[in-house]
């Protein structure tokens, strides 16, 4: 503990004012009656523990009875209506029921057979117990040198400035056990047990005034809190309202722009498909044009080519037959000429022959001229024909 050597007169001091003792229990009593009187004790006093500690023996049939109570019938058994009550009787269940996992019966008795050292860690360790009733067992019963502190002991020596604000129950335990002779701890315990009976009501009164004044500036304070929270809510609301006011104008000015952005691509694109379209049809309209002028180009020039086909054949025709005349003409002549006196007969023959030689020229002429314009009809058919496949590529 800080300032031990400064603590220690006071704490002397202190002890040496206290002539009054409370009634304690002598180390030949039972060990779990002890333990029982110690827990109903903590953050008590001596008189309601025996008072409380009576009625739970008339109530219940021995301590396995008391075992298997639960927390709020004991504290109705009890009578205890401090606010420690319903803690007391739960720490009081929590130790009896571990010693009874310990041995399967409610005794400390082996404890008692048993060397100090191993005692002291086996109470230590019960679950529950309270160190002020730890502290008051071994103190009582197996004669361990400990002097037994709960909150109003610290309290009280505080108040006087035995002891150091920051030490705790157990600090203070260990260090008023240090400055008593181990002989002297019974009799310091019963002292300040007194003491503690003789202030009792007034800290309870003084600790229920506080209790009743930190409860009043708690709920100032929450509802101090309510209302700031309230405040912060509301301007939190506000904000979000602008803040959602804001986004909203945003996203409709983001959609106008992009609505804009989106009827401008939409009217360029229209543009560009209509010049696209328009280029298209001035396009194939030259081409058209250009495929009709050339087909007509063509025809003229076939017509024109059929024509002097047609003339080169005719003079061909004329030419053949005059020559074909003159030859035949001449032939005859010679063969007048050669035969002597030609009769009827022969003139028939020779005429006859004549004719049919002609005829056979004027069909043969008419022929080669009828196969010649075929022939020229055709190429002209197919140069056309070819001419408006490669246009319609």
């Amino acid at each position: 503990m800080k300032n031990a050597a400064a603590h220690a007169k006071k704490l002397t001091s202190v002890l040496k004012g206290l002539k009054k003792k409370a009634e304690t229990h002598e180390a030949d009593t039972d060990p779990i009656e002890v333990l029982t009187i110690a827990v109903l004790a903590w953050e008590s006093t001596t008189e309601k523990a025996r008072a409380m500690y009576e009625r739970l023996r008339e109530e219940t049939v021995d301590w396995n009875d008391l075992r298997v109570c639960m927390p709020e019938e004991i504290v109705s058994i009890a009578g205890d209506k401090s606010p420690e009550a319903l803690e007391r009787a739960t720490r009081l269940k929590m130790a009896l029921r571990a010693v009874y996992l310990r041995h399967h019966e409610v005794t400390l008795e082996p404890e008692m057979a048993g060397r100090k050292r191993e005692a002291k860690s086996i109470i230590a360790s019960l679950e529950g117990l309270p160190a002020y009733a730890v502290s008051r067992v071994l103190t009582v019963c197996f004669d361990v040198p400990h002097v037994p502190v709960d909150s109003q002991v610290r309290e009280l020596l505080l108040g006087k400035g035995a002891v150091h604000e920051d030490a705790s129950e157990d600090d203070i335990s260990a260090f008023i056990t240090k400055q008593v002779k181990p002989e002297d701890v019974h009799d310091v315990h019963s002292r300040l047990q007194a003491w503690v009976d003789a202030q009792h009501d007034k800290m309870q009164a003084e600790r229920k005034k506080t209790a009743q004044a930190n409860r009043r500036a708690a709920k100032k304070r929450r509802a101090q809190s309510q209302k700031e929270r309230a405040a912060r809510q509301v301007e939190r609301a506000k904000a979000m309202a602008v803040a959602k006011a804001a986004a909203e104008e945003k996203a409709r000015q983001r959609a106008a722009k992009k609505a804009e952005a989106e009827a401008k691509l939409t009217a360029k694109a229209a543009e560009k498909a209509a010049k696209k379209t328009s280029k298209a049809a001035t396009k194939k309209k030259a081409a058209t044009k250009k495929a009709a002028k050339k087909t007509l180009t063509k025809k003229k020039a076939t017509k024109k080519t059929a024509k002097k086909v047609a003339k080169r054949t005719a003079t061909k025709k004329k030419a053949t037959k005059k020559k074909a005349t003159k030859k035949t003409a001449k032939k005859v002549a010679k063969r007048t000429a050669t035969k002597k006196k030609p009769t009827k007969k022969t003139a028939k023959k020779v005429a006859k022959r004549t004719a049919t030689k002609k005829k056979a020229a004027k069909k043969k002429a008419a022929k080669r001229t009828a196969t010649k314009k075929k022939t020229a009809k055709k190429k002209v058919a197919k140069r056309t024909a070819t001419r408006k496949k490669s246009s319609r590529r």
